[in-house]
Order: C-alpha cells, then structure tokens, then sequence
C-alpha cells in the first residue's frame, strides 16, 4: 500500500473517531444523558428518588454527586447534560441554559421568607413591618441577577444587597446603620449565596431603619444546622424556603400551592416552634431539571415528561 494511501487512511480514521467523541460527548448514544445533581438532591427521598417515581424515568448511567457551584459551568461545557439547578440562579440566563417545565408538579413551591423567633418579635415589634416592605418586590428574575452579581462578578453579598435597597428606595444613599441602643439581634443564613444576600439584606435594613444592632451569622451551613440555632435563640431570624419547611423539616407531604404551603408552614411553626413566618419576598427558588438550550432544542424537551420519555425510548 503506497504512503499516501496509509496516509489518507490514517487522517480518515482519526476523523470518523473525533466525530464519534464529538458526538457522545454533546449527546451520548441515544436516551442516555448524562446529569449531576448535588449531594442533598440525590439523597432525600423528596427530590431525585421521588422525582423519578413520580416521572417514571432513571437515567442509565446514575447521576454524578456534584457541588452545585460546579454543576452550571459541567453542563455549560457539555460535560453533563442535565442537572438540578435553582430557579433563581443568575447563572441560568447566563451559561443560556433551559429549565424544563414541571408539568407534574413535583417540586413543591419554596418561597423564600424571614422566618423568625416569636420573643425575639415581642421585644423588636418594629422588625415585622420593616422586613415586611420587602413583601413581593424581589422576584426571581432580580434574585438572578443579583446571585449572578457575586457569583459571577465577585461582587460582594453585602454590596450587591445595599445596592438593591438603595435602587428600589428601601434606603437611602447614605443610610448608616443607628447606634444599637435598643439592643442586639442576631441573623443568619445558610452556606449558599441567595441566603447570603437575603441575610444581609435583612440586616441593613434593621440596622437603618431603627437602632437596633445586628450581629451577622451568615453562611452557618445546611438547613438544619440554622434551624436548630433558631429554635435554641442562637440566631434570631434567618431567610428560610416554605417548600425546604414543609417537606425537609414537617416531614408533610407536597402541596403546590404556594398559599396553603405558606399558611400549613406558618401555622405549624408557631406551634411546633414558637416561629413566626414574615412576608415572603416573592422569589420561588424551587428545584428544576436545566439542560444547555441548544440541547434541548435539538432533542425537543420542554418538559420533564418528555425527558422522562426520552429516556425510555
């Protein structure tokens, strides 16, 4: 066989393999996808277990136990192809990433809301109608982008919440916060950056809007960990989901409808608990399945069903 021919060869076989790696690792061989969820996803039998019951799939090859902050750029990249995102996550929009609808209504609504110690209430009266003009006006697109502020731009949490008060008048441009002579509270959040801008959020405006002192608790950790500092009054109040309270922390079942959710959890926490629910701030920052949006166009998904059917085939 002369040169050239082997040549030829060669360059023909090295191609017809790099099309066939091009093409499973953007799409895999047919119905198989890969996903990464984060640890707490996998594990409650809320979320990927029931997911998958309720839908009637299960991916073919089990799904990567990945870091939630490292799930958006995996996917964005085509290292995986399907993963569980939250709604508000300001790096949706930005990887142009596509969240397929849950037409089943699996997750449940978590609205996120001050969730707050009902002595700590007794002795700051004026904290319920501070926190609650923040009532409705942050909504998940604003929530995006300010996620997507420190996330992505490295701007800080308690920059990117002052900034926010400052826009929508909450505060005023050169507000400081008073001298604390009424006392000291203390405010939490959960390990991620939503909570932290929310916590800081909550804290500037009761730092100037009255005098009371607030001491920052933020980035505690997991659900639990700030739930239980709430009830022993460790932390006077933290941001808290109405879907994370009824399924994580009662243990009830899932309701999807927003209203109830928040009236089942506002009544079973001052009972159970002696917690009080504020307003919620409007954001839904609920579970979702979020694919690449070329991908998804390609294989003609909108929903979960019909990932779940496409998976079957």
């Amino acid at each position: 066989m002369a040169t050239k021919t082997r040549v030829l060869i060669i360059i023909a076989v090295v191609m017809a393999i790099t099309v066939v790696l091009l093409v499973t690792r953007h799409t895999g061989p047919v119905g198989k996808l890969r996903a990464a969820f984060s640890a707490e996803f996998l594990t409650r039998p809320d979320e990927y277990e029931g997911l998958s019951n309720q839908y009637g799939f299960s991916f073919l090859s089990p799904p990567l136990n990945m870091d939630i902050g490292l799930m958006y750029k995996a996917v964005a990249d085509g290292a995986v192809d399907v993963i569980c995102a939250f709604a508000t996550d300001g790096r949706i929009p930005a990887y142009d990433l596509f969240i397929l609808k849950d037409d089943k209504g699996f997750f449940p609504p978590y609205y996120a809301a001050p969730l707050i110690r009902e002595d700590t209430l007794d002795r700051y009266q004026v904290i319920e109608e501070i926190l609650n003009r923040l009532g409705n006006e942050i909504s998940d697109e604003t929530m995006q982008r300010l996620n997507y502020e420190v996330d992505e731009e490295g701007r800080k949490a308690t920059e990117a919440a002052r900034n926010f008060l400052v826009a929508h008048n909450f505060i005023p441009a050169d507000a400081k916060p008073g001298p604390g002579s009424a006392g000291r509270i203390v405010i939490g959040s959960k390990e991620f950056t939503e909570q932290e801008i929310l916590g800081e959020m909550m804290a500037i405006m009761i730092e100037c809007n009255s005098n009371i002192e607030v001491e920052r608790k933020l980035n505690l950790g997991g659900t639990m960990i700030c739930f239980n500092a709430l009830k022993a009054g460790d932390l006077d109040l933290y941001p808290e989901y109405t879907g994370t309270a009824l399924v994580n922390i009662l243990k009830y079942d899932v309701i999807s409808d927003p209203d109830k959710t928040y009236k089942v959890v506002q009544e079973a926490f001052g009972k159970k608990y002696g917690l009080k629910w504020l307003k919620p701030f409007g954001l839904n920052n609920t579970y979702t399945l979020t694919m690449r949006r070329p991908h998804a166009e390609e294989l003609g998904l909108k929903t979960i069903s019909d990932l779940a059917g496409y998976i079957n085939e």
